[in-house]
């Protein structure tokens, strides 16, 4: 009987076949990383030759698809085999370029589902996404510059979720897998295990910076947690008037790993896309929260005993194990399975997860690779600007030229003073009593110079001191920079039309705004924006395409200003024609409501619940018809007040009625029976025999003899 083994698929992943004589099955998974699968082939079977081919497909036990990626031959001897390497089909997103034109430079407060669609709508729908929690929002930069896979790697660092691919369906998820209770323990699954801990980046002391340097000093105390508070606290200066004073947080294990020498472990980051000191405090703190314990990693071969026990747990990439160990100081030691080698097919062969209480990251995460050069020299500047850590290399290697120099002096016959390098004579220095002057061609130009005018030079690398003004232009088209603040527009400070005091006043004939603006209130007529993210909006306008949110209120809500459109307010909802008179009327009536259909504002007909019934109403003719089916009333049925005409009921359409008449009738027929033979309609008198007879329609009733001038006596017949 055949080992049971994986499904082959051509490259439009129509199936092959069964892979009968593969071998050494190996599936290899770490979170947010590689998802691959290897195994081995005889080149002389027919798996080989007929079935496997590059960019086909192989499907596992999970019925998950795997991509041929590479074959690897080799022989020994006269053996032939080859080494088949597959990855998920998850990767195939590396082979989709992210469109030029769903690529975002900059935008704020953005849903995941937003990056999500731009990636399924760049394959054709081939990748859909699932998203599992609730993420927040995330400043966007620089999204979908390579492809659809570097996009996902951006979208993972950003939002910080974990993938679990199923086939074209990507699931996101805060955290992957699941805490069933499983453990490895000595004597029971473990078959050999490896423990090692790790203290070299170990931080119990977390500095920060943002943006060309900024920190968050300076920002109010409040935004800190009490924990976080009371750890500062007991720093002298780090908190001042409520403010912070200090770029850095503390761990609350600082105390257990302090030492006589060493009172913190200090670490450091710089992220240059965060603009807000909230923004950096949070980062910090979860910098702090990954590197505050030392890095834990356990290999474990393990016995696989769900394999001939079903009740046993399997375990799963993400899953909380406990490994027990005392011998090698795992005493009840708890982390996450972050990497997981199986062999499905093999009962021999066991699993062997790496448990960490971090997520290793290899070097090609999620991969795709870029070229470290471009991230360097991108590094360096930050929207056009120099890092302040790149300009502070760049002045220490100044320095360091300025000292190696080999510089001889010269007195030249027009006078000053010419220092002039002795390795390369262009380039030159020159003080006169006019000024300094700096040349890197033999004088022909001067690169930079100092004189009583000014200051000319190509670039100003540094930071400028105090000074009482600066003016840039002439006349009333100027800029000045003094100490009543920045004008623009004007001369007059009073009179500028853009103009900034030192209490961080604004005041400007017209604003464009592609940043955010936070915890303030803005008053304004109008504002036009891509979002908006303020406690409080005030102004007679609020011009955009979208408007998202949990809760709208307002007085009015309107879709045209005139003619045709919809409009609702605290009375209800109006429709109204391209005349502007009114057309349907939504809202309350009494304790119900109401719906009033109109001709240009004229009352046509009604429909309105309250608490005596549902009512439907109109000025002329109701008309109910149905023009594919019939018209149903359920229930009781009330004419006591209509008038009813043109009823054309059939019989057999009122349950009973045949009956009844049929008994009507019968009684009818046995009346007139009755009277048709008794009921006396002629008489005649025979004078001969003196007899009066009297007759029914059917028979003679009686007869009456008269005697002449005597009594009478009648017989009936």
């Amino acid at each position: 009987m055949p080992t049971p083994t994986m499904q082959v698929f051509d490259k439009n992943m129509r199936r092959v076949g069964t892979l009968v004589d593969s071998y050494d099955i190996q599936r290899r998974r770490r979170i947010n990383s590689d998802y691959e699968l290897t195994f081995m082939v005889p080149m002389t079977s027919e798996d080989y030759r007929e079935k496997i081919a590059i960019k086909g497909h192989v499907r596992d036990e999970r019925g998950q698809f795997y991509v041929i990626q590479s074959r690897s031959r080799s022989r020994e001897g006269r053996k032939l085999t080859a080494n088949i390497y597959c990855n998920h089909v998850m990767f195939k997103l590396n082979d989709y370029k992210f469109p030029y034109a769903s690529y975002i430079a900059e935008a704020y407060g953005i849903h995941i589902n937003q990056l999500t669609d731009l990636i399924t709508a760049a394959t054709g729908g081939r990748f859909k996404f699932v998203i599992h929690d609730t993420f927040d929002l995330h400043d966007v930069k620089d999204f979908g510059r390579g492809n659809c896979l570097e996009a996902l790697n951006k979208i993972i660092q950003m939002y910080e979720c974990e993938v679990e691919p199923d086939n074209f369906v990507i699931n996101l998820r805060k955290k992957i897998g699941t805490d069933s209770g499983l453990q490895y323990r000595l004597k029971k699954n473990i078959v050999s295990s490896s423990f090692k801990d790790k203290g070299e980046s170990l931080v119990t002391r977390m500095f920060a910076q943002m943006k060309d340097g900024r920190t968050f000093i300076g920002m109010d105390a409040s935004k800190l947690t009490n924990e976080e508070r009371s750890l500062l606290s007991g720093v002298p200066g780090t908190i001042v008037n409520g403010k912070l004073a200090v770029n850095y947080l503390i761990s609350p294990y600082a105390q257990y790993w302090a030492s006589d020498s060493v009172p913190f472990y200090d670490g450091e980051i710089i992220e240059q896309d965060i603009e807000e000191p909230e923004d950096l405090l949070k980062a910090t703190r979860k910098a702090l929260a990954e590197q505050e314990n030392v890095t834990l990693e356990v290999t474990v071969s393990t016995a696989d005993l769900f394999k001939i026990d079903n009740t046993e747990p399997k375990p799963a990439l993400g899953d909380n194990v406990m490994c027990i160990d005392p011998a090698m100081d795992m005493n009840k030691l708890k982390a996450r399975i972050i990497e997981l080698t199986e062999y499905p097919y093999s009962r021999d062969k066991h699993s062997e997860p790496t448990i960490s209480n971090v997520n290793l990251r290899d070097y090609a995460d999620i991969i795709s690779d870029l070229e470290r050069s471009k991230n360097i020299v991108n590094n360096s500047f930050s929207n056009g600007k120099i890092r302040t850590e790149v300009f502070e290399s760049y002045a220490k290697q100044a320095v360091i030229d300025i000292n190696n120099s080999k510089t001889e002096l010269i007195y030249p016959p027009e006078g000053g003073i010419l220092a002039q390098e002795k390795t390369n004579p262009l380039e030159q220095v020159r003080l006169t009593s006019k000024g300094i002057g700096i040349s890197t061609d033999g004088w022909k130009t001067i690169r930079a110079a100092i004189t009583a005018r000014g200051v000319l030079a190509e670039q100003i690398i540094g930071q400028l001191g105090s000074f009482v003004s600066l003016v840039i232009g002439s006349g009333n088209n100027v800029t000045k920079i003094n100490t009543n603040g920045i004008s623009a527009g004007h001369d007059d400070y009073n009179s500028a039309p853009f103009r900034v005091d030192m209490q961080g006043h604004i005041i400007a004939r017209s604003i464009e705004l592609t940043g955010k603006i936070d915890n303030s209130e803005m008053n304004a007529s109008v504002i036009r924006a891509s979002t908006v993210n303020a406690s409080t909006i005030r102004g007679s306008k609020l011009i955009g395409n979208e408007i998202e949110g949990g809760i709208i209120t307002g007085a009015l809500f309107r879709t045209a200003k005139e003619g045709r459109r919809i409009e609702i307010n605290s009375t209800g909802l109006t429709a109204y024609n391209s005349s502007g008179g009114e057309a349907i009327s939504l809202g309350q009536s009494g304790d119900g409501g109401a719906l009033l259909f109109m001709d240009n504002g004229s009352p046509r007909g009604s429909v309105y619940g309250d608490s005596e019934g549902f009512h439907l109403g109109n000025m002329a003719s109701i008309i109910i018809r149905s023009v594919d089916d019939a018209t149903y009333f359920q229930g009781e049925v009330d004419f006591n007040y209509a008038t009813v005409t043109g009823l054309d009921l059939k019989m057999q359409s009122i349950s009973g009625l045949s009956d009844k008449l049929s008994d009507i009738d019968k009684r009818i027929s046995e009346i007139y029976s009755e009277l048709f033979t008794d009921m006396i309609t002629n008489a005649s008198f025979d004078p001969s025999s003196r007899n009066l007879k009297l007759y029914s329609a059917a028979r003679t009733v009686a007869t009456v003899n008269i005697p002449a001038g005597g009594s009478s006596s009648s017989s009936s017949a």
